[in-house]
């Protein structure tokens, strides 16, 4: 397992932050390496919520939502040659300000593992670049 972890300060509240970014269909928005972010489950977002998504550098994997604290934390999980857990933490600092605080874990599997460290390089730089389109797209 390698752990990815970035923070950054947002000019909004964390329930903008939150009900905004929450959401990985409004990834489509910020992200330019998103191709494809369906949710697939029924009723609202929340803990059990299931998406399909590709990215440019990944294949179609399944994302399922693991944990959602309103407006506080929230966790996706998916599948894939990469199993990722994303963890998102916000807290206010301020009227306006809120820090995102990220959290990356990736667990190759199969063959993946022989490439993983090239894999691990740019999704070090692509997850540091996230922090900033996010905070563009709320700001």
């Amino acid at each position: 397992m390698v752990v990815i972890q970035n923070s950054t300060k947002i000019r909004r509240t964390p329930v903008e932050v939150f009900d905004y970014l929450s959401d990985p269909r409004n990834e489509l928005e910020w992200n330019p390496n998103v191709e494809t972010m369906d949710k697939i489950s029924d009723g609202p977002i929340g803990v059990g919520s299931k998406f399909r998504a590709k990215w440019t550098k990944s294949k179609l994997v399944t994302m399922e939502c693991t944990k959602y604290d309103r407006p506080h934390a929230w966790c996706y999980v998916n599948d894939g040659p990469v199993v990722v857990e994303l963890n998102i933490e916000l807290s206010a600092t301020g009227d306006l300000e809120t820090v995102l605080s990220s959290r990356f874990e990736a667990h190759p599997r199969g063959t993946f593992r022989l490439i993983f460290p090239f894999f691990l390089i740019m999704m070090r730089r692509e997850e540091a670049r996230n922090m900033q389109l996010l905070r563009q797209a709320l700001e």
